[in-house]
């Protein structure tokens, strides 16, 4: 178990001043509904942002006298909201970003255990989905890629401009709802959300995979809501920063995690996910998942 979080939110994968420009890009639509998994709602506020938004609820005092944590692997089911194109497998890849994202914060702090003995026990499930496009994230991909391609040939349009120089194509950008909650060993709620985000044209990662923006989304979640859960904080009003170095190696670069209990959702794709990235192809190509039980 590592140190205590800073009371800061760490970008994923993009600087400061490209979030900022992505207030004016287009994004999917982000929509909130509930599908009743939580044991009570009548306490969520609302939080909102550009590219998200969220209901929370948070008692911070209880919080302070967490030691261990339990993670239920995220419910995903086939009968939610827009889930019709996703086969099983997508389902269950995007499920475990959320449980793994989620992990990784949650294990800044608390000691995450397996068994059912932990001071708070964390679950979530999926309650509506936007698949991505494939016309529209191909087209971008094959966009960029020809301007990469013109680049080689010495066209100074596309000189040193990189891999993905041109904005994403508006249509069909995905996004994903979530609904979580902690509850106490008395099964008394100390802090749920109700989250919801969308990908948007400058930030939002194309591939060529109908998972892809809820893949990234969920793991936006799990940052989301492991953050609040560790500081007590919303985490949409925390400032942004820089990640820290523990953070690249574990969440990019796919070293193995902080807490061993956290191993059980797998490790991050590292250099095969980012080379993945860099040529469109989906997430299910290089993220391995949740890693098998053990056979006793």
């Amino acid at each position: 178990m590592s140190s205590s979080p800073s009371k800061v939110r760490f970008l994923p994968r993009i600087t400061v001043a490209v979030a900022l420009f992505s207030m004016v890009a287009a994004c999917g639509t982000v929509l909130l509904n509930d599908r009743g998994s939580l044991t009570r709602y009548d306490r969520l506020k609302a939080s909102d942002q550009v590219a998200s938004a969220s209901r929370i609820y948070v008692d911070q005092p209880a919080l302070t006298r967490v030691r261990t944590v339990r993670i239920i692997p995220t419910a995903f089911h086939a009968d939610v909201a827009g889930a019709g194109p996703l086969t099983p497998a997508e389902r269950r890849l995007i499920a475990n970003a959320a449980d793994r994202a989620l992990c990784y914060d949650l294990s800044l702090k608390y000691d995450i255990v397996s068994g059912r003995d932990a001071d708070l026990t964390v679950r979530a499930q999926v309650t509506r989905v936007d698949p991505t496009d494939l016309l529209g994230a191909g087209a971008t991909i094959a966009g960029s890629a020809g301007v990469t391609v013109a680049s080689q040939f010495g066209l100074s349009v596309a000189e040193g401009i990189g891999r993905i120089p041109i904005p994403r194509i508006p249509i069909g950008l995905g996004s994903l709802t979530v609904e979580a909650e902690a509850l106490d060993r008395r099964r008394e709620q100390r802090a749920a959300m109700v989250w919801g985000g969308a990908a948007n044209s400058f930030t939002s990662q194309p591939r060529f995979s109908r998972a892809s923006d809820a893949y990234d989304l969920a793991g936006e979640f799990g940052q989301d809501f492991g953050y609040m859960l560790a500081t007590g904080d919303d985490p949409f009003t925390a400032p942004n920063t820089l990640p820290t170095w523990d953070r690249i190696r574990i969440t990019t670069l796919g070293e193995a995690p902080l807490d061993p209990d956290c191993e059980a959702f797998g490790r991050a794709p590292g250099i095969d996910g980012i080379l993945g990235d860099y040529i469109g192809l989906p997430p299910e190509y290089t993220d391995k998942g949740a890693r098998a039980p053990a056979v006793r």
